[in-house]
This record gives structure tokens, sequence and C-alpha cells, in this order.
């Protein structure tokens, strides 16, 4: 378990920060309060963000202070942001080897116990033995043995046997009891062997029960399947026969299928390409329509042309004023004629006034 010295945090597992947790908030800031506290212990400044800071600025700050230490970081902020994953287990553990070094912790050499184990284990009274079970124990015991003995086989020494040791063993216990023990624990140990379909057993004693049957069985099937064989051979032997005397009596009619089959071959290519023939007709068909419809809306718009009589109309009235305009001019010329005579007249009048008083004198001009 890891506990932080200086917080109240709540203790985590080792493998706390190598998955994402159920609340990935909480993860983030026990990362970077367990940051800062290394920062601390390791003799350097580092403020605790809050709970509610931003983790994109948390994140860049501590990559920045690794920056700042000489201690290569060669992943994201974002990786650092997510509060699990390799990147956060590499910064953790870079500040924890910091620490060590700044505070000059030094590891010493385990020393391990010898440890007293038990000659013999515990027996279960209740469990029931089997035969599965025994060869398994057997088994591994044997293993064992061989490779504990392989081991201390190049350490082994020779040794004399005590003689104390080899001399034989006298028993103290009193026979009827030891009987009356044995009566007793006797049904206890009775071996049960369960029925398993992959005991090698029952495997074999079903393969000769099969083989028996299959044997007893075979010379009737034989005989059978030697009755069959005659039989379909006999009736293959009449198929074919037949099939030949069939081949013999339809021959003109297979000719003349084949003759039928080459003019149908025939006459279904002709149609194919009368058939291509049709459909260019009819592009050339629907073509001919479109223009003729065309033409159509052209002559029905000359012909709504003709029969209006609106410009004929508009001719008339043109012509009305014109015939209103050509008065009016006459009129004006009219005006304009009477107003020049009168100035002629006037002109003249004024022009004999003038030789009669040139030559007459003024005395005599009226």
């Amino acid at each position: 378990m890891v506990s932080m010295l200086d917080s109240n945090f709540r203790p985590v597992s080792k493998h706390y920060f190598q998955i994402a947790a159920s609340n990935p908030n909480e993860q983030f800031y026990y990362f970077v309060c367990l940051f800062s506290w290394l920062m601390k212990k390791a003799n350097l400044h580092f403020e605790t963000p809050g709970q509610f800071d931003d983790p994109n600025a948390t994140a860049a700050n501590i990559v920045s202070e690794l920056k700042n230490l000489n201690i290569p970081f060669e992943y994201g902020p974002n990786k650092l942001k997510q509060a699990y994953g390799e990147a956060v287990i590499y910064v953790l553990f870079m500040m924890v080897e910091r620490v060590i070094q700044v505070n000059g912790i030094k590891y010493l050499t385990p020393i391990h116990k010898n440890e007293d184990y038990p000659e013999e284990a515990e027996v279960d009274a209740d469990a029931e033995v089997t035969t599965d079970a025994i060869e398994e124990e057997f088994i591994n015991e044997e293993e064992e043995e061989e490779q504990f003995m392989d081991n201390l086989h190049p350490m082994l020494k020779i040794e004399t046997p005590d003689p104390k040791q080899q001399a034989p063993i006298k028993s103290t216990v009193d026979p009827a009891t030891w009987k009356l023990e044995v009566e007793r624990v006797t049904p206890l140990l009775k071996v049960q062997i369960p029925n398993d379909n992959k005991d090698w057993r029952i495997h074999l004693e079903q393969m000769q029960y099969y083989r028996k049957t299959i044997t007893s069985a075979l010379g009737e099937t034989k005989t059978n399947l030697s009755k069959i064989q005659a039989d379909i051979e006999k009736t293959l032997e009449k198929i074919s026969s037949r099939e030949k005397y069939v081949n013999t009596q339809f021959d003109t009619q297979t000719e003349d299928h084949r003759t039928l089959q080459e003019q149908l071959s025939e006459l279904k290519q002709k149609q194919t390409v009368a058939g291509n023939h049709v459909t260019e007709l009819s592009n050339e068909l629907a073509q001919i329509s479109e223009d003729l419809d065309q033409v159509k809306i052209r002559m029905d718009a000359i012909g709504s042309r003709m029969t209006d009589s609106k410009p004929l109309i508009d001719i008339k009235q043109g012509m009305t004023r014109l015939k209103a305009e050509i008065k009016q001019m006459d009129l004006r010329i009219g005006v304009i004629e009477h107003t020049l005579l009168h100035a002629k007249l006037k002109n003249k009048t004024a022009i004999a006034v003038a030789a009669e008083r040139t030559f007459f004198g003024p005395g005599l001009a009226h």
C-alpha cells in the first residue's frame, strides 16, 4: 500500500496508477498531490495545485519541472492528464529515485530467515480418497524428490549408517487395541473409483464389445452386401441395354432435334439482329417526332401572329395620328405664308415710298 505522510489521503494499492479509476478527477488530484509531496521530500519547491484547477496547466507545470530537474520525459502532457499509464508511473518512479538520491537512502542486502516447516501436514478425515488424487500426489512427490536430489547430488557425501538406526523397532502397542483400531479405520480407507469416461479401461471394454458385435454381424452383412451388389450389377446391365436400344430407335428423332436446334439458334440470331434494327428505327422515329413537334410549335406561333389584328389597329391609329399632324402642319404653313405675304407687302410699300421721296422730293411724297 502507498500512503502519503503529509496528507489525509486514503492509502491506495500499488496498481492504482496502472489502470483508469472510476473517478478520473480524484485519481489525477491524487497523482498531483503525490508528485508535490515527492518534490518537497526532494527539497524542491512545487506549489500543490487545487482540486478544481485546470488539469492542462497542471500537467504542463509538471512537465516543465521535470525538464528543470534534467529528467528525460518523452511523453506529452495529455498522458499525465489521464492520471494513469506508463507516463504517470515513470514520473513517480523518477521522483522516488531523486528522493532516495537526495536523502542518501541506501538499500541493504535482504536477510532470509530459515523457517521450520512441519514434517507432516494435517490430514482431513472427511476428504474422499480416490486413485486419481493418490496417483497425482505420488507423481508430484516423485518429481519434487528427483529435483531435490539432482540439486543436492554434488553436495552428497557417503556416510556410514548408524547401527542404532538399523536395529529392529519394537512396538509397545497392545495387539488387541491395534486390531480394534484397524477395524475402525478400515471402512474409512475404502477407495472409491468414479466412473470417468476418460479412463482407458472403459474405452478398452467398449472397444472389445464393439469388436465382438462387428465380428458377429460381419458374415451376414457380407452376404447381404454381395446380394445387393449382384442386383445392382444386373440392374445396371439392363439399364445400359435399354439405353442402347432407345438410342438406336430414336436416331432419326435425335438428328431432327439437332437440326431444329440449329435452326432455332439461327432464328434467335436473326431475331437479335432484327431487334437491334427495330431499336435503331425506334430511336430515329423518336427523334423525328421531336423535330415534328418543334415545327408544329413554330407553325402555331406564326399562325397566331397572322390572325392577330393588333398590328393593323396600330397601323390605323398611326395613320390617324399622321393625318392630324399633317393638318396641323398645313395650318401652320398657311399662317406662316400669310405672315410672309403681309411682310412682303409691307416691305414693297416702304420701298415705293422711299423711291418716291428719292425721285420727287420730300414735299411731293404722300
